[in-house]
């Protein structure tokens, strides 16, 4: 929407990106060129596409934007997008998380930054059924995250520091409608994000500023209890995520805001492998590993992962897909023509659909028909221990 001149996201030092090998290889090596299915603006004024959310249906779409608006889409099976409400809600403070419900798609929760999460049921129209908040003594907190669990009855957000010096995990029941407690000596700096296990309600993964990922089980008593494992990643977190490994153990993966991605296995609970920004630009067959944007990992619905990266060079046209295999990320699909810089991508692991969001606040549909994903031939196994870390953490009550 907004066309400037190409360049380098290094300002003061521009270095112009560009692959590293020539056409002919580079589509050898990336087999799959996807091109839009279909594309939309999200506004005629200037905004950024930050959160997506997909319905278990499929059929519908949540955009949150950085104009503090949520707009909904009806998205058909062919992959056409329509606009069901270009202005669903407009909240105070900036929108920190959309989700749907795992079991119900008109069913709707969206978190601010003010602390609110807003539950909505969408055949009811865009008044909000229930606001859950803090109902804990003090200040109201300022959250950053949240996300619900496999079975649709747990809510978790998370906050920045508070002005008590403490961060927390925020637990609500959601079919009570009740504040069940919170978790407050797991991190330090602010909690950027929290995944539920994609199978197991009780699971839960949260990641922060201060380079820890904890895993907890939430069925236990207390929070020294809940506490399963740590894992220092020594650099601020940006995202998180669960896949598994061929042998069906959980791994869990992280974005950092360097840009690099690690991989550790729960049950060992070493590092499996480690890709920095250098490693993701050279298996991208870019040149700059200064406008490598890692953007998000996806599960495939084959048992494996991939790992979805651009580059901020020229408005963010370059837009590949790596997949894993054996602590390896293979060339794996190439988005032609994308214009925007990505900030938010979903992905519908049944019909091999990748929605799209960014800086122009463009919603791109990107449909990967004839996928032929296969899942990693053999379990990985790292030596790595020395990322391990132990917390002591006082008894708390348990969330529910």
């Amino acid at each position: 929407m907004f066309e400037d001149d190409a360049h380098s996201s290094d300002e003061e030092n521009p270095v112009p990106d560009s692959d590293s090998c020539k056409p002919k290889e580079l589509n050898r090596l990336f087999e799959q060129r996807i091109e839009p299915s279909s594309e939309t603006a999200a506004s005629l004024k200037r905004t950024c596409g930050l959160h997506l959310a997909l319905s278990n249906d499929s059929r519908k779409l949540a955009v949150g934007l950085s104009r503090k608006d949520l707009q909904l889409y009806d998205l058909g099976t062919n992959g056409d997008l329509v606009l069901s409400e270009a202005s669903f809600a407009t909240y105070e403070s900036a929108i920190k998380g959309v989700r749907f419900f795992g079991t119900d798609p008109n069913s709707l929760m969206v978190c601010t930054e003010e602390g609110n999460v807003s539950l909505y049921d969408l055949r009811s129209g865009a008044k909000a059924i229930h606001v859950f908040d803090d109902t804990s003594e003090g200040p109201k907190k300022t959250m950053t995250a949240f996300d619900i669990n496999q079975n649709d009855r747990v809510l978790c957000a998370s906050t920045e520091v508070q002005k008590c010096g403490d961060t927390f995990l925020l637990f609500f029941d959601i079919r009570e409608r009740t504040f069940l407690g919170s978790y407050w000596e797991c991190h330090s700096e602010d909690i950027t994000n929290v995944k539920f296990h994609p199978t197991n309600p009780d699971l839960l993964s949260s990641g922060s500023v201060d380079g820890l990922i904890n895993v907890f089980d939430i069925s236990k008593s207390n929070e020294d209890d809940a506490m399963q494992t740590c894992f220092n990643v020594e650099d601020s977190i940006e995202s998180i995520n669960w896949h598994t490994s061929p042998t069906d153990q959980d791994w869990i993966s992280c974005i950092t805001t360097t840009n690099n991605f690690h991989l550790y296995d729960t049950e060992t609970q070493d590092m499996i492998v480690e890709f920095d920004r250098a490693k993701i630009t050279e298996s991208m067959k870019r040149t700059s590993s200064i406008d490598c944007n890692v953007i998000n990992s996806h599960n495939d619905g084959n048992g494996g992962f991939f790992l979805l990266a651009g580059s901020n060079f020229n408005k963010g046209e370059c837009l590949r897909s790596l997949k894993y295999d054996n602590k390896h990320f293979l060339p794996h699909r190439n988005f032609l023509h994308n214009r925007q810089i990505i900030r938010a991508s979903v992905y519908n692991e049944k019909e091999h659909c990748l929605i799209t969001t960014g800086e122009s606040g463009l919603i791109t549909v990107w449909r990967c028909e004839g996928s032929t994903d296969q899942p990693p031939s053999e379990h990985d196994i790292s030596a790595s221990k020395n990322l391990k870390q132990k917390l002591h953490i006082s008894h708390r009550s348990k969330p529910y």
